[in-house]
């Protein structure tokens, strides 16, 4: 059974307690459930797309060792490359699926990145399939390969918030949230939340890649 969409607001609703963005009432991360079972059983697809559009995954990934510890993810060495230095990930699982999110609102970066391995059935297919109901809908180029697209049922780029969802498999999604710090000392950043979210992903595939 497909779960509703608007589960994945649990990803952002961490954030938004913080108090820091004026935007946070409106930055609903609105990934769909996929499974977040092992993806060594699922078959594998040679290029083309899904049902509704979607790219297909051509490797599958094996994200069971990382979501059951999503605040590995990140390793500090890669925190410090997002500019996160010393940023503690807490795990924020709930009802969406396994999630980590570190805060560094109140340090030099001035953001927070959270990723969600969400729960359900649908994949990158269940959002293409329901693309209408999302007010920002945008395909991305492949992140180390896997298809990538930006969508959330608000565009909040410009309050600097940023969803973005990355096929691990044609079954599972990997959604990366960054928020903004804003205000009268806005994040260094604060313009490109997309661009973060790119590189957290990123960051994170080679993790998974790493089999951690």
């Amino acid at each position: 059974m497909r779960l509703p969409a608007l589960l994945a607001l649990l990803v952002v609703t961490p954030l938004a307690l913080v108090g820091c963005s004026s935007s946070t009432g409106g930055t609903a991360s609105t990934s769909t459930p996929t499974s977040t079972g092992t993806s060594t059983g699922e078959t594998g697809s040679n290029g083309g797309t899904t049902e509704h559009g979607a790219p297909k995954v051509k490797t599958p990934l094996d994200f069971a060792k990382s979501s059951a510890k999503p605040c590995g993810l990140l390793s500090a060495a890669q925190l410090q490359q997002l500019g996160m230095t010393g940023a503690a990930g807490k795990d924020i699982t709930a009802g969406a699926g396994p999630a980590c999110e570190w805060n560094d609102f109140s340090g030099a970066s001035g953001q927070s990145v959270g990723f969600t391995f969400v729960s359900g059935d649908g994949g990158l297919d269940y959002l293409y399939e329901t693309k209408d109901t999302f007010e920002l809908f945008e395909p991305q180029p492949p992140v180390q390969g896997y298809p990538a697209l930006l969508n959330s049922a608000l565009d909040a780029r410009k309050s600097g918030v940023c969803t973005l969802d990355v096929g691990l498999t044609d079954k599972q999604i990997l959604t990366t949230t960054v928020q903004m710090r804003s205000g009268g000392t806005p994040a260094p950043r604060f313009a490109e939340p997309c661009v973060v979210a790119k590189e957290a992903v990123d960051l994170a595939l080679t993790t998974i890649k790493g089999g951690s």
